[in-house]
């Protein structure tokens, strides 16, 4: 199961991208179980068939992927401040966007605006 804990430990984990795009594991990408999902690669990006055109997730170029990791249920393509999994063996897509984190000024300013 997928917990907030470990999305941060990603994040953590994969804070930058790999020197070279052939260090990634872009096989597992066509694997059979994500067959549903329809991706290729067409013109140095990720294309994932099951993600609507007008979304910024449907074409990833393979430059800004920091790495594509394996669970049990999913396969995660993780991104500098976004991982999107795909379920294994359905179309199913979910997607976290990180939240940035407040500055002590920023906390201060929300405070005095109340």
């Amino acid at each position: 199961m997928i917990t907030k804990k470990v999305i941060q430990s990603i994040y953590k984990k994969y804070r930058r991208r790999p020197e070279s795009v052939d260090d990634l594991n872009i096989g597992l990408l066509f694997e059979r179980s994500l067959e549903p999902h329809h991706i290729t690669i067409h013109d140095g990006a990720i294309v994932i068939g099951t993600i609507e055109p007008l979304s910024p997730f449907h074409e990833i170029p393979l430059d800004r992927v920091h790495a594509i990791v394996e669970f049990d249920r999913h396969v995660a393509i993780v991104l500098h401040s976004s991982i999107i999994f795909l379920k294994k063996h359905s179309e199913a897509v979910s997607v976290d966007i990180k939240m940035p984190k407040l500055t002590l000024f920023d906390r201060l300013r929300l405070a005095f605006a109340k």
